[in-house]
């Protein structure tokens, strides 16, 4: 059993040397945090005491849990738990686990009052599913990662977008700062997206630093895709296009208008991403048509509050 603790500022080297290792393998891999030592850093930027640390006997940093507490929607994300275990270990299966148990309970006291909770990871880290079965989350649908990076995202720049004309004129631009417009994007986002980490207002108030791009047909929104320049890419959040409106290359229009927006303010990244869930053949295939490929899965586990 490893000594837990919670982290000094002094741990942050060994805390990243310790993800970048980590987060490269799909059996220990972790969503949310990224992966290269670049946006691993801008993620821990702060580096709070929401983060626990494992030690062994010698002092080696061997395990991290960060937590990420959003009391106004009532949740929480687990970036974790990380365990280094011993190559070929016989008892390896045992050291992740009772050291993975002891750093969520090292955390509990910043979970106060937070019942629904979330951890995500790759579908092959297979402990992290047996960690979440015993402390009560319930798997989601698998995501598809997918990027475009070389000929596919200078592909995405240089295309000039084409939003299908099947009325009135339209048009695609940065979230006005309309009100109505605010509010219709707001809905959209519920309407899509219900329950998710962000919640509309918190969108278009732009809290997470969100680029939004809408597609208008006079005063009426259409759709929007959100994303982020990230470190090492440009991160395609949400895409949101009215039903009856899907399929006919809206998104499509509005996922190469936000890349280009990313880019021309935020500089050169060398991929693009986006995270598809499971069985949404749609996006897919519109992902695939503009030079996407997949590129991991990873799955959602969550503890939902009692009803």
């Amino acid at each position: 059993m490893y000594d837990i603790r919670f982290a000094a500022p002094e741990d942050l080297g060994d805390v990243l040397d310790l993800l970048v290792r980590l987060q490269a393998d799909t059996a220990h891999h972790i969503g949310y945090l990224g992966e290269t030592l670049g946006e691993l850093s801008e993620e821990l930027d702060g580096f709070e005491p929401r983060t626990v640390v494992a030690t062994d006997d010698s002092g080696r940093l061997c395990g991290f849990l960060g937590v990420e507490v959003d009391r106004e929607l009532g949740r929480a994300f687990l970036h974790g738990p990380f365990v280094d275990v011993p190559v070929n270990h016989p008892a390896g299966s045992r050291i992740w686990d009772q050291n993975a148990d002891a750093l969520y309970a090292a955390v509990a006291p910043l979970l106060d009052g937070i019942a629904d909770r979330e951890v995500f990871g790759h579908t092959h880290h297979r402990r992290l599913a047996a960690f979440a079965e015993r402390h009560g989350f319930t798997a989601g649908r698998a995501s598809g990662v997918y990027l475009a990076d070389g000929d596919a995202l200078r592909g995405l720049l240089l295309h000039d977008v084409d939003c299908p004309r099947t009325g009135p004129a339209r048009e695609m631009r940065v979230l006005p700062t309309d009100a109505a417009v605010h509010e219709a994007v707001a809905v959209l986002h519920e309407r899509c997206f219900p329950k998710t980490y962000l919640s509309g207002r918190q969108l278009v108030e732009g809290s997470r630093g969100h680029t939004v791009v809408v597609a208008m047909d006079g005063d009426a929104v259409l759709g929007y895709a959100a994303g982020k320049a990230e470190p090492g890419e440009y991160y395609v959040d949400f895409v949101a296009v009215e039903p009856g409106l899907r399929g006919s290359g809206v998104g499509a229009a509005l996922v190469t208008e936000l890349v280009w927006k990313l880019a021309e303010r935020f500089g050169a990244r060398p991929q693009a991403a986006a995270a598809v869930l499971e069985g949404n053949s749609l996006s897919v295939r519109m992902f695939t048509r503009l030079g996407f490929h997949l590129h991991t899965e990873l799955v959602a586990y969550r503890m939902r509050p009692a009803a």
